[in-house]
């Protein structure tokens, strides 16, 4: 009983993303290109935003950013307009990544991925998440959706697998 107990839950664990989904999720892929210099890719996905998302900005902390570049690949460049603005530690003022849809939204369970951003951390150990916007394109005065970004399910999925393997071993 207790093995089907823990395989339950570990299922359920490893289902992350979509078990405790909000309207929209934002995950990251990390790549560490240099001692300081990391490659995010992010994939954003429409669990229940009805009317689709056309426009989302990440924020990127002052004090742990700096020397941001759009890292796209073309074939998100030709759908998405994308922005960055630099984090300005003197003005104490956070980067960002905005991006804005030329094609169409992203329907009800869709997902797009390959929006990717490179940047100097600057901050101890590796980067983690930022917070994200998700905004109307008619009316940019308040977000319609927000969060923070979260690394890939398949990155969780593999930590917690590894822990219970571990654990049972222990046993």
């Amino acid at each position: 009983m207790k093995r089907t107990s823990m395989l339950c839950i570990l299922v359920i664990l490893c289902m992350g993303g979509s078990v405790w989904a909000g309207l929209v999720d934002m995950t990251y892929e990390a790549q560490q290109l240099s001692a300081t210099r990391w490659q995010y890719t992010y994939s954003i996905q429409n669990n229940a935003l009805a009317e689709g998302v056309s426009a989302f900005t990440i924020w990127f902390d002052e004090a742990l950013y700096e020397n941001l570049s759009i890292e796209s690949p073309v074939a998100i460049s030709q759908d998405w307009d994308e922005l960055i603005a630099q984090p300005d530690p003197l003005l104490v003022d956070d980067g960002f990544y905005d991006v804005l849809e030329t094609t169409g939204p992203i329907q009800v369970g869709q997902t797009v991925t390959g929006f990717s951003i490179a940047f100097d951390w600057l901050g101890q150990n590796v980067p983690a998440g930022q917070h994200f916007e998700v905004f109307d394109p008619a009316d940019y005065s308040q977000p319609v959706a927000a969060g923070n970004t979260v690394p890939e399910p398949g990155t969780i999925s593999l930590l917690i697998l590894g822990t219970a393997a571990l654990l049972q071993k222990r046993r």
